[in-house]
């Protein structure tokens, strides 16, 4: 322990997961444990990260259409007090996975009450009121969690004022306390490289079912090269998360990752899983320079801004091991990107760079998005022949769901278009919970199945990416 400290360990924490039935398990490393282990590790803090999903992958529990994975409760009992945090920090990225860091907030106390409990992700920043109320709870942090996290701990060890650390919250006998001046990281190049050596990285090498599950490396792992995007797209909530702004690591900082990830861990492909990877296209294609020496394969699941994408960018991604792009179109009606979706791409550009991708041998998934308040179910199948008519090589279409924290949950709010008794675990991209005057909230949910059976069953291009995988 550092000399005075009555807090130096700190376990992180990734929760068991709630998936629909027929989801597919991607085992994707927890990466922004992973940039928070390190940047602890720098002020010299003792860090465990238990991936609780990841380790208890094969550890499945039915609960109706539902499954729930990970590592039993108690070996996570077992772990903690194996390591016998100070601080134990709880991930929650998605509503969908509440119930189960409520769960792991218990667990711990149950292992030892004076362990500090926290926790930090997306849904707990939008619903922060709630969120409180857990009596196994101690802190939460609101938006970007490197800055906040540290000073709270700096600060419980040296008895200082909590109160003016900026996006912290907790209570203080009846009152609620919430400091919403959130802090970001003005320059990501200051943080260290993610903790991966705190991690299983050979038990995800293992599954290997990354986010995309058809990889063509056998040892892959993923990047995140900026944080927030510029689009304001009513369905997202990455925009207000990062601050409504885009910011990007250096290309060469990228690029010594890359480098450092090949040589000690041997990757054979990576996977990029930034909001929008294209955004900035001359550090973009220096990043794409820098490692085209390196014969590693690579792709872009989580999708790419084509409104930023060009020939010449396509084709310096082909040269430097690039086999897979994800266009997210959303929708196939300009009116409705334009109006609806408020996305600034324009749908002519779209088939030229899916032909353009192809004549390079990189495959193209789209992503699209049925059921938005103000859509029709006619515009709804133009989302699906625009898709057909250029010829990607598979499809999602997803329904849309009202994320906590989104433009499109305060909409249906107000409206009353949720489906009553709506959970935060039902939030998920393939059951329909909206309801318009121009659509029953089933009937979409069954036309985006109908739709990517039918793109994904019946298109002869479709080797390798199926109707699940998204």
């Amino acid at each position: 322990m550092a000399k005075g400290r009555e807090i130096n360990k700190v376990m992180l924490i990734s929760p068991k997961y709630t998936l629909f039935k027929s989801d597919v398990r991607r085992n994707i490393t927890p990466m922004g444990l992973a940039y928070l282990g390190a940047f602890l590790e720098r002020e010299n803090y003792d860090v465990s990260i238990l991936d609780i999903f990841s380790e208890g992958y094969h550890n499945l529990k039915k609960q109706g259409d539902f499954v729930i994975c990970g590592l039993d409760d108690e070996e996570i009992k077992k772990r903690i007090k194996e390591f016998k945090p100070d601080v134990a920090g709880v991930s929650c990225i998605f509503s969908t996975q509440y119930k189960n860091v409520q769960h792991t907030l218990k667990l711990i106390k149950e292992v030892d009450e004076n362990i500090t409990t926290l926790i930090g992700g997306s849904h707990p920043t939008y619903t922060l009121e709630e969120t409180l109320n857990n009596n196994f709870l101690d802190f939460t942090i609101i938006g970007e969690g490197e800055l906040p996290t540290l000073q709270l701990l700096n600060a419980l060890n040296n008895k200082k004022d909590l109160s003016t650390i900026g996006g912290l919250a907790y209570r203080k006998g009846n009152k609620k306390l919430i400091n919403n001046k959130l802090q970001y990281m003005e320059n990501l190049n200051d943080l260290p490289l993610p903790a991966r050596h705190l991690l299983n990285m050979e038990q995800y090498f293992k599954i290997n079912m990354p986010q995309n599950p058809y990889p063509l490396g056998k040892r892959v792992t993923q990047i995140i090269t900026s944080r927030g995007c510029s689009a304001k797209c009513i369905f997202c909530t990455t925009t207000n998360f990062w601050g409504n702004r885009y910011r990007g690591r250096s290309a060469e900082n990228v690029v010594d990752e890359i480098r450092k990830l090949k040589k000690e861990y041997d990757i054979d492909e990576f996977q990029i899983t930034d909001d929008n990877i294209t955004l900035n296209k001359k550090r973009v294609m220096k990043i794409l320079y820098g490692i085209k020496d390196l014969g590693l394969k690579w792709c872009v699941p989580q999708g790419v801004a084509v409104w930023a994408l060009d020939n010449e960018l396509l084709e310096k991604m082909k040269e430097s091991g690039c086999y897979q792009l994800t266009f997210a179109i959303e929708s196939g009606n300009q009116n409705v990107l334009n109006n609806i979706v408020k996305k600034p791409l324009r749908l002519k550009r779209v088939k030229p760079l899916v032909k353009k991708a192809q004549e390079l041998d990189i495959q193209v998934h789209a992503f699209a998005i049925c059921g938005l308040p103000g859509e029709t179910i006619e515009q709804m199948h133009q989302t699906y022949d625009f898709v057909k008519d250029c010829n990607f090589d598979s499809a999602s279409f997803f329904v849309a769901t009202p994320l906590v924290g989104s433009e499109l949950l305060k909409i249906c709010n107000e409206k009353g278009y949720l489906r009553e008794g709506i959970q935060p675990n039902e939030q998920l991209y393939k059951i329909g919970n909206i309801t318009t005057p121009d659509f029953e909230a089933r009937q979409v949910q069954e036309l985006t199945e109908h739709f990517s059976r039918l793109y994904n069953e019946t298109n002869p291009k479709n080797k390798r990416f199926g109707e699940n995988l998204y």
